[in-house]
């Protein structure tokens, strides 16, 4: 494939002239699957309202699954690391080598990864996205902050929810996910793990792995009050969940060599 050229940055906060969106459109066209973001226009443009397009949309979802970004921002800037990571992958399948994979058998990390930097709101205000976690978990909470409101179990309710999946009764409780689907001997990427803490539980998506094994990457929410991917130990993990029908055998544990946070706070 031809390298993607662009002559002015494209996205959130970008220059995007017409023929770098539309540049872009084809280069993301020929790198996304179907089955998670479908075929953007190549149209060259971004509407009236940026933060809304599908482009950008595309964007993250590329900066999430492949750059590895913690905080997807949505732009692309010339020789910026989104822009050398496409021309990467291009290069990969001219080549005909397998470019970096995207799990389209676990839609729901898709979705989870596009809510990495969700954060706590201190006080008395909170995060609106956090109360939409609230609401899918069945939770009356309004304050997202406090050991009361822990909200790891209302993020995994949400992220499953938005993927076609009915959440557990008491999803806001990390520890009822044990009675989603089905449970698994060993954790593959996007499984749900379940583990206990001080004063509760915890729940989160399996990422990824450490090459010797001994740490798993965990995709979470209320991870150090913010939805983030963190570093744990395998053995803390007591179980490993998947939905109904979802088999399995065909995805892998993948590891991983990205920037992650410290297990921390959960509470």
């Amino acid at each position: 494939m031809a390298p993607l050229t662009l002559n002015h940055s494209v996205g959130m906060g970008g220059t995007n002239h017409t023929e770098d969106i539309r540049a872009l459109q084809i280069a993301l066209n020929q790198l996304l699957s179907p089955a998670h973001i479908a075929p953007l226009s190549v149209d060259g443009s971004l509407g009236s309202d940026p933060d809304k397009a599908k482009t950008v949309a595309a964007i993250r979802y590329f900066q999430a699954q492949v750059v590895k970004m913690q905080t997807p921002d949505g732009r692309v800037d010339v020789n910026g690391k989104t822009h050398r990571t496409i021309n990467r992958e291009l290069a990969a399948l001219t080549s005909n080598e397998p470019a970096q994979s995207v799990r389209s058998d676990v839609p729901w990390m898709t979705i989870a990864m596009a809510e990495i930097g969700q954060t706590e709101v201190p006080g008395p205000q909170a995060n609106a996205r956090i109360l939409a976690y609230f609401k899918a978990a069945g939770f009356w909470g309004t304050d997202d902050s406090g050991g009361e409101n822990a909200w790891c179990g209302s993020f995994v309710a949400w992220v499953m929810q938005q993927s076609g999946f009915t959440p557990v009764a008491q999803a806001y409780r990390a520890k009822e996910w044990r009675h989603f689907g089905r449970q698994i001997a060993q954790p593959v990427y996007g499984a749900i793990g379940i583990k206990s803490r001080q004063g509760g539980g915890h729940v989160a998506f399996v990422a990824g792995t450490s090459a010797d094994g001994k740490s798993l990457y965990m995709l979470g929410g209320n991870q150090r009050d913010s939805v983030n991917i963190a570093r744990y130990s395998r053995d803390v993990w007591d179980s490993f969940v998947v939905p109904e029908g979802f088999d399995e055998t065909r995805v892998d544990l993948p590891l991983y060599s990205q920037h992650a946070a410290a297990a921390g706070s959960e509470a």
